[in-house]
């Protein structure tokens, strides 16, 4: 049996403006599935949410060691390629310093 494949997105933002801009607009998009914190102090237990992919320790590092005072914005890939290419555009339309998409 084969495993469905799980993609998620990361948006980095430095101000809480534009993370909140970008929020607002995927929630108007209907797109829900997200969580956002901030990179100095993610918090506890994002790494075993279990309605949100996961970040590595590793690629939590990375990001921290890159934006160590930036905010970031996973948001949950399941709607399948629309979905993926929706939210990649709404992403990189923003203000995000960086957008990157993941398989989990």
């Amino acid at each position: 049996m084969s495993e469905a494949r799980r993609r998620a997105a990361i948006g980095i933002f430095t101000t809480t403006a534009d993370l909140d801009a970008v929020m607002s607009r995927l929630h108007s998009q209907g797109i829900d599935r997200y969580v956002a914190f901030d990179i100095a102090s993610p918090p506890h237990g994002a790494a075993q949410s279990s309605a949100t992919p996961p970040l590595s320790p590793a690629m939590l590092g990375d990001l921290q060691a890159r934006y160590p005072h930036a905010f970031v914005l996973r948001i949950d890939l399941t709607g399948g390629p629309k979905e993926e290419a929706l939210v990649a555009r709404t992403l990189l339309d923003s203000a995000a310093q960086s957008v990157q998409l993941h398989d989990l």
